[in-house]
């Protein structure tokens, strides 16, 4: 009993040691220095240490209640992307049941009215020997519904074309980035550490950006450390979705019933197709039946305002200009002027191709910006940056600077037809959260579309 006693006792002093010492601390700030009695002291003690365990075990169950919620988010989107992918097959099987059977209803009624007799008919009034023959109310109603059913044709060619066309302008980066994964994946049979190692090479070879691949790598580690993605076969899924996420961000866009005039501040530096991506623009607002009043302030680059003037003239609409060399603010001023007194709907500035890393010239922007303020205070309504595809990683370092200089609401990207590098859109709206409006994807009008996201990414991957 000796031993045990003794064994006992060097815990027992610290004890006293170490309570003392803390009645000691507590005594100078909550008892002016007076020693707390003992069974008061001890009582204290406990209710502390009730509180520290109270406060660890909320701590515990806090983290333990958001990662659960986290894991719930994870398997709800994961169920809602499998859900829009069945969907869209869906979707797809109908459209092409539904052009089948228009075709088929084509070919009846074709054949039911003489078309063949209806073209040599044609072709006998175009030499003026047609006999005259009155067209049964039955022949009338054919006629009627053939042409009824080529515009729905037309129509759904159209929708298809659309689709063809952007999918042909990303060709190339479909073939840097998917082509790229499927030869990663052939053959693995688990997702591993060197998998994903040159998964990042991928991603970063296709332009995406550094800050943007290790947010997709970081996801899909996470998913691997918890299990839920074990097959390498359907990484190019995971990365889709991931990237849906990242791109499907809703961005309200002005309008000429919110605004009127609305002004467009068109900015960007040399040769990324910017006065042509204005006259695209203008053509689109015309074919909404909009008036459009172009502004060249670009009055230092040779021939630009004639490039203004040849596409006002292919747009239908008017064009302000000065001598080249004119200050560029003065042009503005003007432009704004004539919109505000004569009624335009849309008003969209040119303005000098700069280089981002001239300050000077990046500085005349907000003096630009000021002067359109002075006659409308909300104005410009919308500041668009056009980047071009083919610089890459460039046109992120661009993005940076423009957007220290002026109040970007939005990107343009030309040229995606023409480069492996349009993954930078995605790491552009990742990066500065700032919306793609348009892209193009070849030299046409038509080919500077709205961005869709969900359409963009699936022109990638499918």
């Amino acid at each position: 009993s000796k031993t045990i006693s003794m064994f006992f006792e060097q815990p027992k002093q610290l004890f006293f040691i170490y309570t003392e010492t803390l009645n000691n601390f507590l005594s100078k700030y909550l008892n002016d220095g007076v020693l707390i009695p003992e069974n008061k002291f001890y009582f204290m003690l406990i209710g502390l240490i009730i509180l520290i365990l109270i406060i660890c075990f909320g701590i515990l169950f806090y983290f333990r209640t958001v990662k659960n919620n986290y894991k719930v988010k994870i398997k709800s989107s994961i169920k809602e992307n499998i859900t829009n992918i069945e969907s869209q097959e869906k979707l797809e099987n109908v459209n092409q049941e539904q052009i089948e059977k228009n075709n088929n209803l084509l070919n009846t009624k074709k054949n039911e009215a003489g078309f063949v007799k209806n073209q040599e008919y044609l072709k006998l009034s175009h030499e003026g020997n047609a006999p005259i023959e009155k067209k049964s109310p039955r022949q009338k109603i054919q006629e009627r519904d053939i042409v009824n059913d080529k515009k729905i044709e037309e129509k759904v060619e159209e929708s298809i074309s659309i689709f063809d066309r952007l999918r042909n302008g990303v060709e190339k980066t479909r073939k840097q980035l998917v082509s790229n994964i499927s030869n990663l994946v052939l053959g693995k049979k688990h997702i591993d550490e060197d998998l994903l190692d040159d998964l990042e090479e991928i991603l970063i070879g296709s332009d995406i950006g550094p800050e943007t691949t290790l947010l997709i790598i970081k996801s899909i580690t996470e998913k691997v450390e918890r299990k839920e993605l074990t097959n390498p076969k359907v990484l190019q899924e995971e990365i889709q979705n991931e990237i849906i996420k990242i791109m499907d961000k809703k961005y309200p866009m002005q309008s000429t019933f919110e605004k009127k005039p609305l002004i467009l501040l068109i900015v960007g530096v040399n040769g990324v197709g910017k006065t042509t991506t204005i006259g695209k623009i203008a053509s689109q607002y015309r074919q909404e039946g909009k008036k459009v009043l172009l502004g060249a302030a670009d009055t230092f680059r040779a021939a630009a305002i004639e490039q203004l003037i040849e596409w006002s003239k292919i747009a239908g609409c008017e064009v302000l200009q000065k001598n080249s060399g004119s200050d560029p603010s003065a042009v503005i001023h003007e432009t704004i002027q004539k919109g505000i007194v004569e009624e335009f709907d849309v008003i969209i500035c040119d303005t000098a191709g700069r280089l981002h890393t001239k300050k000077n010239l990046m500085a005349e922007l907000k003096k630009m910006t000021s002067v359109i303020q002075k006659l409308v205070p909300d104005a410009p309504h919308e500041v668009f940056l056009v980047l071009d595809a083919t610089t890459g990683q460039n046109a992120i370092f661009q993005t940076r600077e423009f957007k220290e200089a002026t109040n970007l609401t939005g990107i343009i990207v030309t040229k995606l037809d023409g480069t492996s590098k349009g993954g930078v859109v995605i790491g552009i709206v990742n990066e500065f959260d700032i919306p793609v409006r348009y892209i193009g994807v070849g030299e046409q009008v038509e080919d500077l579309r709205p961005f869709d996201s969900k359409q963009f990414t699936e022109s990638i991957f499918n």
